[in-house]
């Protein structure tokens, strides 16, 4: 039987998310991605090479071989900062400043399942997201060289 979110939790993770919402609707089509933002750290990696690169697809953006970014050094955080203030199964329809309902990045499960939709909103050139102004050029590198390596976490390095 799953188990409810603790209501303090959320909480934190709404407070903590709120500089990524706006009351404005988030756009939503079909051949787009909804989602994302980036979280900064200070981890240094290969993405210094590919800012400000413009790649076609996420396919098609290469992960480079000695990437040290994860789930735990860089996405997760990424995502709880510019994301799921937005994108969380628990938060209803009038709570999500207009992301769809089944958008949801609070596991990484989910975020590989969208990763695609995800980097064409927020990662590398693909600045859409969130609605109040992308990250800054070197996270949202950095998002999609995470996001080009398949979102790994640290047991997959």
């Amino acid at each position: 039987m799953p188990s409810r979110p603790d209501p303090r939790a959320l909480a934190l993770l709404a407070c903590l998310s709120l500089a990524s919402c706006t009351e404005d609707p988030v756009p939503s089509d079909s051949t787009t991605a909804d989602a994302t933002g980036d979280t900064s750290t200070s981890d240094t990696s290969t993405t210094a090479d590919t800012t400000g690169a413009d790649y076609p697809s996420l396919d098609e953006r290469p992960c480079p071989e000695d990437s040290i970014l994860t789930a735990e050094n860089f996405g997760a955080p990424f995502m709880l900062t510019h994301c799921t203030g937005c994108h969380h199964v628990a938060l209803k329809e009038g709570e999500r400043a207009g992301a769809p309902l089944g958008v949801d990045f609070e596991s990484l499960i989910k975020v590989r399942a969208q990763a695609e939709r995800i980097w064409a909103r927020a990662a590398d050139q693909n600045a859409s997201m969130p609605p109040v102004g992308p990250p800054p050029a070197d996270e949202r590198a950095r998002l999609g060289e995470w996001l080009a390596c398949g979102a790994p976490t640290a047991a997959d390095l």
